[in-house]
């Protein structure tokens, strides 16, 4: 995994703050690969509550770029929708 155990804290602390302690989350996409290089941060988060989810997702992803000073491309689990990208980001890194 190519995150720094501080940006894994930051991370998961940024995520927790926003979408609760109860929120899963993965990291998935190159950022999993050790031999790859570059690349933005792919995360995925499944939140228990699913209030506002469209305004938690800006505040987080403005966070988390503004944190890691990488792009950052974030995908919320909405409820009652069965997309692709949630089974692919799920077959990521759980952090």
């Amino acid at each position: 995994m190519r995150l720094t155990q501080d940006e894994q804290f930051l991370i998961k602390r940024i995520v927790a703050e926003i979408f609760g302690a109860d929120a899963a989350l993965w990291l998935f996409g190159s950022r999993v690969d050790d031999t790859k290089r570059g690349g933005d941060v792919n995360l995925y988060v499944v939140p228990v509550a699913q209030d506002d989810l469209f305004m938690k997702r800006v505040r987080c992803l403005g966070r988390l770029e503004a944190v890691l000073l990488y792009p950052v491309d974030l995908v919320v689990h909405e409820a009652g929708r069965d997309l692709p990208i949630y089974r692919i980001a799920a077959q990521g890194i759980s952090l």
